[in-house]
């Protein structure tokens, strides 16, 4: 059973809703302007995976479900949707290629197109968005820093981390774009986490079918608009939701801190986790570490086994025995992932994933020769060593990196995140409308509408 580390536990939801309603005044403004950059990154993932095969089928049922004509731009077409069919169709876009940020697990992906869907919808300003951004990033990382270092293993649980969260997160910063009072805002919290899918760990590490990429975004995203319905109409939810001795804690985790809610001093967007790679963030490190080492010079290919050490709790849902069988598996597929960078690709783009089966003959010998190990001494997943290792066991060569680009501890440049929207959306955008639309983006505390957002994209 999860048992508080540090803090006063009572009323976790009540203080965060406390903290959903007041965050434009106490957000600094370097947190603002990462609540934009967040909202740009994810633009762009949306537009990366918006003509995907499997988005198509998304949009398509959703189309058929519909009951008329909405008020939310859709990626990449023309015609708009309700606003969380919307969010789910641009959810399962921006996740589909595992580009988007992991700011408080995955928040953003959640966060920002719920968020761009009923901003659109209600004629909210620039600067009303960002608030409802900061709100439901902040919600939703300090849910999740609160227990993920204490987190029970896959295999114990069969959760991941990032869905529950996401979804109360979600719901703050759709409270915020429709004004709830604190009251109002604590139960939307209560019912998003009362009615926020299980995230499985097997659709997301194991064989998910195509599925997996609305469980982090789309899904948070609808049932958090619909927890905010159901507060404004009056009914309320399970305020220890969180702490309880059978609540989500203690069934997730060993034990939780809940000074990581309740410090007031700590912003997660002053220390955003962005992505280079499109595949899993748990892979990253050791992917940089080899990248790191051809750069260098090393000649990986002289080495029998490229051995990668990682921490223990992740190596059950990126560690395969086989070669990928789909383009969602090799984007969670260590071996093939580290065997594509050691043939010399300096990053994981989306068609590593998309088209894996063109690139497996190129990089199968390498993969063979991946072993992924456990390491005692590494505690995050952030951590990796790379050993290149001779016939015998003699080492090689060694690698060790403790934070990948775009972590906290080593982290993109703001020019850097915009170099990536402008590689991720230049077949869908000349240079020019780039560059107008990345200074509307800087300047959006002074806009007075977001629909430009998505719909500078709705009918490419």
């Amino acid at each position: 059973m999860a048992q508080q580390v540090t803090g006063d536990a009572a009323g976790l939801l009540r203080h965060l809703a406390k903290f959903a309603c007041s965050t434009y005044l106490g957000a600094p403004p370097e947190v603002r302007k990462q609540a934009g950059l967040s909202i740009l990154d994810t633009v762009g993932c949306m537009v990366a995976g918006s003509t995907a095969p499997e988005t198509r089928s998304l949009l398509q049922a959703e189309l058929e479900s519909s009951a008329g004509e909405g008020r939310a731009s859709v990626c990449r077409y023309a015609r708009k949707l309700s606003p969380a069919a919307a969010a789910r169709v641009n959810g399962y876009a921006g996740d589909l290629f595992e580009l988007n940020d992991l700011t408080g697990g995955h928040a953003s992906i959640a966060v920002v197109t719920a968020a761009l869907a009923v901003a659109e919808a209600r004629g909210r300003t620039g600067a009303q968005l960002v608030d409802s951004v900061v709100a439901g990033i902040e919600v939703t990382s300090r849910v999740y820093a609160a227990y993920y270092p204490t987190m029970k293993p896959y295999d114990d649980v069969g959760i991941a981390p990032p869905g529950i969260p996401s979804t109360i997160g979600t719901a703050a910063a759709i409270s915020r774009l429709y004004g709830l009072g604190e009251e109002q805002t604590a139960n939307a919290l209560a019912i998003a986490g009362a009615l926020a899918g299980w995230c499985p760990a097997e659709v997301i590490f194991g064989d998910g079918g195509t599925i997996k990429p609305a469980l982090f975004g789309s899904w948070p995203a609808t049932v958090a608009i619909q927890a905010v319905a159901y507060a404004l109409a009056g009914l309320t939810g399970p305020q220890a939701l969180l702490e309880s001795r059978i609540g989500l804690y203690a069934t997730l985790a060993r034990s939780f801190d809940a000074g990581a809610i309740l410090n007031p001093a700590r912003w997660h967007l002053a220390a955003p986790r962005r992505k280079r790679h499109a595949c899993c963030g748990y892979i990253h490190s050791a992917l940089d570490a080899v990248v790191a080492l051809r750069a260098d010079g090393t000649r990986l290919e002289d080495a029998a086994v490229i051995e990668v050490r990682m921490p223990s709790y992740i190596i059950p849902g990126i560690a395969k025995d086989g070669p990928p069988v789909s383009s969602n598996a090799a984007r969670f597929h260590a071996e093939y992932c580290i065997a594509v960078a050691a043939e010399g690709e300096g990053v994981i783009v989306p068609d590593h994933s998309l088209n894996f089966a063109r690139h497996m003959p190129r990089v199968e010998h390498a993969m063979r020769r991946v072993k992924v190990v456990a390491d005692d001494t590494l505690t995050h997943y952030h951590q990796s060593i790379v050993r290149g290792l001779d016939a015998g066991g003699a080492e090689l060569f060694r690698k060790r990196v403790d934070a990948p680009r775009g972590a906290p501890g080593d982290p993109m440049s703001d020019d850097e995140v915009l170099g990536k929207f402008v590689a991720l959306t230049r077949d869908v955008m000349d240079p020019h409308a780039q560059r107008a639309y990345l200074a509307r983006v800087d300047a959006l505390e002074d806009e007075r509408d977001c629909g430009w957002l998505v719909g500078a994209f709705a009918a490419q």
